[in-house]
């Protein structure tokens, strides 16, 4: 069956009318969504009501999470009628809130909430602060799912996840995660449990990304081949690379070069410039051309790239793939590259999501300011938008429309127009912090300099869909004797089961007899295509698939996978939540990171104040992560501050 919104707690049977009822959804209708202006204040009172339905967005899961699991039906159509604005037809009417605020931040992701924690930081015991966010939740892609399976509440994350504990802060790809780590008082200790109900010596991860390639060698990593993916009988390479890929079905040349690649030691450019060269070219041209090894191997590793960067080997900076520490760009590292022990909350980066509420606005959540409090409490959603308050939060608000009164540089306040509930409001601000990527900024910010408008037409940005499938029990899984597996031509490519952190009164069980959660987090890549090409594909896809047709697919995917260690779906899968993010990644292509043909790179031109707006965005960094994006939101307010805005 499809679980849906009414789908009781454990699941029944899925059943082939299930299936085609769903599938039977028209694609053109998801693309067919109502327009409005918002250049008028007279007109139609409410906005058309969203097209996307249950068949799409499904199901949801439990408690405070359950109305906002990726991309929301609303959320995607607001958006839709800003990127159309030259069809916009019916004229709607904007309700006058009387609202002055000294700072709206809009979105409340990584970036918003860094910049909200330094404005408490720095602000007068007079000054307030407004965050508009347009899902039922904020957190951006740093959110959870939550399942209630045969008694036990399982948490999982929707995106964004995994993290090492900090050091300190070196200027490289996690910058700014030392400082939250101090600013916050988040512990860099933590609780898992030993296994229990197995005879068989498993090593487990603890994030979904580490056992892809860093960290191999520290889980019981399984690769699996059969007719369909490399022309053989199935069966698991079980730590293939720690066998020399012997048991692979590959030439021995092929098996060669993959090991020739992966223990890569020698710089292929001399120059002292070596960051910008390596920002010049491709990954797949710095593997290819420079280190002499045959493009097949790239294939390997296209899909750890798309995952942890957001485009292939043939269109990401080759500096993008330095910062992940890949093969061919560790080479130039001045001290050798090691990768420290990963961690995941209970719901990925949702953890720090937390932490930074926590501190910004105390009573948003039940409970005291412990690390298991905050990781394990309630929602307080009667407390995020009280009037009188300082920091006000308001939850399912697409800002529409954002304008200085009057010319950038002479304007006292900026006026911003915002959907909710099917209506338009108003509200002004004497700054604003636009906290949202480049593919909505550009259509929100109407007086938007040309300079900072080319800038963000540069950005690309490419789709992820992320399923957390909730299992009765993962015996099969205990069975085959992997636990972060890899296949070929499929949906997806790679999955993990993990080790789960046990924090406070949350102990899930470590049990191969009991419920578990299995994150799929699956790229939508395409290469030989143009990152732009791959964005638009993967954003079709995401539209175009209803809810049961993904569901179908995993639940074949599993079969595939597992049916010979004793999967069986009617039992063994009890619930799915599809997290799907249209604008997941920034593509960091050549050039991005260091400019182009003497010009400054994208980047640096949006981070240039805009009269009393500034911008700030985890996509500024390329390969995007919690830390720094959280430090482009504290960047961004500390140039309002330093403007003389308040």
């Amino acid at each position: 069956m499809t679980y849906s919104k009414h789908t009781p707690k454990v699941a029944r049977g899925f059943t082939r009318r299930d299936f085609l009822n769903s599938v039977m959804i028209g694609s053109g209708a998801l693309l067919a969504a109502p327009h409005y202006s918002i250049g008028s204040d007279s007109g139609s009172t409410t906005l058309p009501a969203p097209v996307l339905g249950d068949e799409w967005y499904g199901y949801g899961g439990i408690g405070d999470y359950q109305p906002s699991h990726g991309n929301t039906p609303e959320a995607v159509e607001r958006a839709h009628a800003l990127r159309d604005a030259s069809i916009l037809n019916e004229p709607h009417t904007v309700s006058e809130t009387d609202e002055v605020y000294d700072l709206v931040i809009v979105g409340g992701g990584m970036a918003g909430l860094g910049g909200a924690l330094r404005f408490t930081q720095r602000r007068g015991d007079k000054q307030s602060l407004l965050i508009l966010d347009n899902h039922p939740v904020l957190g951006g892609e740093a959110k959870r799912n939550i399942f209630e399976i045969n008694g036990q509440r399982l948490v999982a994350p929707q995106g964004a996840n995994g993290f090492s504990v900090p050091a300190i802060d070196d200027g490289g790809f996690a910058d700014g995660d030392a400082r939250y780590f101090e600013e916050l008082d988040i512990p860099r200790e933590y609780s898992y449990p030993t296994l229990q109900g197995s005879e068989k010596q498993l090593r487990f991860g603890q994030d979904d990304y580490g056992f892809l390639y860093w960290l191999e060698d520290q889980v019981s990593v399984g690769y699996f081949v059969d007719q369909r993916s490399h022309g053989v009988s199935p069966r698991w390479v079980r730590n293939p690379w720690q066998t020399g890929l012997q048991q692979m079905p590959m030439s021995d040349y092929l098996r060669n070069e993959h090991i020739r690649w992966r223990n890569w030691s020698t710089k292929v450019y001399g120059g002292a410039e070596y960051k910008r060269w390596l920002d010049s070219i491709t990954y797949r041209e710095l593997v290819v051309e420079h280190m002499g090894i045959d493009p097949k191997v790239v294939d390997h590793v296209d899909p750890i790239l798309a995952s942890g960067a957001g485009g292939t080997s043939d269109v990401l900076s080759a500096y993008s793939a330095y910062a992940l520490g890949m093969p061919g760009t560790t080479a130039f590292y001045q001290e050798p590259f090691q990768l420290g022990e990963r961690h995941s909350f209970p719901g990925g980066n949702d953890g720090f999501t937390r932490y930074f509420l926590k501190h910004i606005k105390p009573e948003a959540l039940s409970g005291g300011s412990e690390f298991a409090d905050i990781v394990n409490a309630n929602i307080q959603f009667s407390e995020l938008d009280k009037p009188g308050q300082p920091v006000r939060i308001r939850l399912g608000a697409s800002v529409m429309k954002v304008a200085h009164r009057g010319p950038a540089d002479e304007a006292g306040y900026v006026d911003i127009v915002y959907a909710r509930d099917r209506e338009l409001h108003r509200v002004k601000a004497k700054a604003i912090l636009m906290a949202t990527g480049a593919w909505i900024t550009k259509y929100v910010v109407s007086d938007l300099p040309e300079t900072h408008s080319n800038a963000m037409n540069e950005f690309v940005h490419t789709a992820f869909l992320v399923a957390n499938v909730a299992l009765t029990n993962w015996r099969f899984i205990e069975r085959a004797g992997v636990t972060g597996f890899r296949w070929w031509d499929d949906i997806g490519f790679a999955a993990n089961l993990k080790r789960p952190m046990h924090v406070g009164n949350y102990q899930p069980p470590f049990h191969p007899d009991k419920p578990a959660t299995l994150s799929f987090y699956i790229p939508l890549y395409y290469p030989g295509k143009s990152a732009i090409e791959q964005g638009i594909l993967g954003r079709t896809e995401l539209l175009n698939t209803p809810y049961a047709a993904y569901e179908m697919r995993l639940r074949n995917l599993l079969k595939r996978l597992f049916s010979r260690h004793g999967f069986r779906e009617e039992r063994d899968m009890a619930g799915l939540i599809l997290n799907r993010w249209g604008h997941a990644y920034t593509v960091p292509r050549p050039g991005f990171y260091f400019g182009k043909d003497g010009n400054l790179p994208p980047h640096e031109v949006i981070r240039q104040r805009h009269g009393r707006i500034t911008f700030a965005h985890s996509e500024l960094r390329g390969n995007q992560h919690w830390g720094p994006a959280a430090a482009e939101g504290a960047r961004g307010v500390d140039q309002l501050f330093d403007a003389g805005i308040w």
